[in-house]
């Protein structure tokens, strides 16, 4: 079956497990801030392959307010008449949402969704959406008030594939994003006839590999497929996470796919239009046994605060997270095996992964949305279970992990079936909160109460020769404890997308010496004596503001 796991390095005690306090607990503001969405895969007693997955999750801002508003994909009953319902919900900027999706374009469509990334193709200033789908996905350009329209047939947007996640990059830095869409396994109801005896839903193995889809932004609204021309079109992918990263920092924007029980591919972005697979050569497509894993949830930070990106990966029961950390010279290290990282992960199905500040410490903790796939998983392991708790890994700052997720209070460890997750400072009080789904469950929102202790910078950008909302930007930070570099990337997590807006955590630092944004254009801005706790927003062409609101 599909795979997943969790994530724990270095730490101490059996498990991974220290029990030690952090400086974050989370609290279940779901009804109260009025999110009401229930995931539906479906199911019906059919099997069919695509009921394991769905259930993304988008951050966008939906009206340009700068707070961040909720989309919830959604699957839906084969067969059915009527619209699919996903959850839009748009933040009343006072801890509680409206559901704003009737009437807002993205209803009225009957679509089997899975995923969802974020971008404003047309630097209009609007987000825009990009729907993973089993059926070639769906395009929504933001009409500026809050409404969407479908705009999938007039863009050349679209292949038929069954896709789970995508992500936005410009790949050829020409100041429009581009589309990579990682198209998962050749599949259709009417060549899925189940597996077993009984029926039930069969594993990658029994489906073709696909190769990845590259649109590339022409302008006008229009996209043309360059797959073949960017040397993409080799169908060995199944891919389930898309991270977008600049491992070699030759300025150029490089993918890492993580593919289901095929290996794993960095493609290495050569600047002149085209990319090359150096995920073996680089260590992060196999296992250290040599072994092509689940490779689920995926992302991409510099973890460790050595100026390079890391690459993390959700991966199936008795597999371990992957917590490939870059050792220089384009090699990685995988640093959980032997460690409380893969001990915490060892039990775990893991599918939203991604690294977040949660105690603005200045040190990228890791987050793992876990959840069984189907009943099978019990023949490997009679402990497995279907509903797992998340986890959280705790930065300790020497590049090991201790496992807190006992700590971060009791409606974080509660079981589920999860799949996708994103983090977002719904509250604008300067911490990240938690968004998470089951499958076939409801939706829950976890406020972060006590991240905020600490110091924290939050930064916003916006494009001029760059793509509107700066997606591949770096943002380099120096303060007395040291540097810390983020990029702001569309996709990552699993069938999700995150906020944009950066946020660092300062712990005690009072001052921020220097902050230098390096453009996809190749403008470089420097700034210096920022103080802490504060909102900026950088644009290309007018420099520095403080933010009118927040967050």
């Amino acid at each position: 079956m599909v795979a997943c796991a969790v994530l724990g390095a270095g730490g101490s005690g059996a498990g991974g497990q220290t029990g030690a306090p952090t400086a974050s607990t989370f609290t279940d503001v779901t009804a109260q801030a009025g999110i009401d969405f229930t995931h539906d895969n479906g199911a019906a007693g059919d099997h069919w392959y695509p009921e394991l997955f769905g259930g993304g999750i988008a951050v966008l801002d939906l009206d340009g307010d700068g707070w961040p508003d909720l989309l919830f994909v959604n699957g839906r009953r084969w067969g059915s008449a009527g619209e699919t319902r996903h959850g839009l919900f748009r933040n009343n900027r006072d801890g509680t949402f409206a559901d704003v999706f009737a009437g807002s374009g993205l209803d009225g469509a009957e679509i089997y969704g899975l995923g969802a990334a974020v971008a404003d193709y047309d630097n209009d200033g609007h987000d825009d959406i990009f729907l993973t789908t089993v059926d070639g996905g769906r395009l929504y350009r933001n009409a500026g008030n809050g409404t969407f329209r479908d705009v999938s047939a007039g863009s050349g947007v679209g292949d038929g594939g069954f896709a789970v996640s995508a992500a936005w990059l410009d790949y050829d830095r020409d100041g429009l994003v581009d589309l990579f869409v990682g198209n998962y396994v050749d599949w259709s109801r009417e060549t899925d006839t189940g597996c077993g005896n009984p029926p039930g839903y069969c594993g990658p193995d029994a489906y073709r590999p696909v190769a990845p889809t590259l649109y590339r932004n022409v302008g006008q609204g229009r996209f043309e497929d360059v797959t073949a021309l960017a040397g993409l079109d080799d169908p060995t992918d199944k891919a389930m996470g898309v991270a977008v990263l600049d491992y070699d920092a030759d300025g150029w924007p490089d993918v890492f796919v993580g593919s289901d029980r095929v290996p794993a591919k960095l493609y290495h972005n050569d600047g002149a239009g085209r990319f090359v697979d150096v995920g073996l050569r680089a260590g992060v497509s196999l296992s250290e046994r040599g072994r092509a894993r689940a490779n689920m949830g995926v992302d991409a930070a510099d973890y460790d605060r050595s100026g390079r990106p890391d690459i993390l990966v959700g991966n199936f029961l008795h597999e371990m997270l992957g917590l490939y950390r870059d050792a220089g010279d384009g090699f990685y290290v995988d640093a959980a095996p032997r460690t409380a990282v893969g001990r915490a992960s060892f039990q775990s199905v893991t599918w939203a992964v991604f690294f977040l500040d949660v105690d603005l410490d200045g040190h990228l903790d890791i987050f793992a949305a876990n959840g069984g796939t189907d009943e099978s998983q019990g023949m490997l392991d009679s402990r497995a279970r279907l509903s797992q708790p998340p986890l959280l890994l705790r930065n300790q700052g020497d590049g090991t992990f201790e496992d807190v997720s006992r700590a971060a209070g009791e409606a974080f460890g509660r079981p589920a079936m999860g799949r996708g997750a994103a983090y977002a400072d719904f509250d604008g009080d300067g911490d990240l909160d938690l968004v998470l789904t089951a499958l076939n469950g409801p939706a829950r929102l976890l406020r972060n109460d006590g991240g905020d202790r600490n110091n924290w910078l939050r930064v916003r950008l916006t494009g001029a020769g760059s793509n509107r909302r700066g997606i591949g930007a770096s943002v380099r930070l120096t303060s007395p404890s040291g540097e810390q570099r983020r990029t702001v990337r569309s996709g990552s997590s699993y069938a999700s997308q995150s906020e944009l807006t950066l946020t660092f955590g300062l712990g005690a630092d009072p001052i921020v010496e220097t902050l230098e944004v390096t453009w996809p254009s190749g403008v470089t801005q420097r700034f210096t004596d920022i103080s802490p706790n504060t909102r900026l927003v950088i644009d290309e062409a007018a420099g520095l503001r403080r933010s009118a609101s927040a967050p």
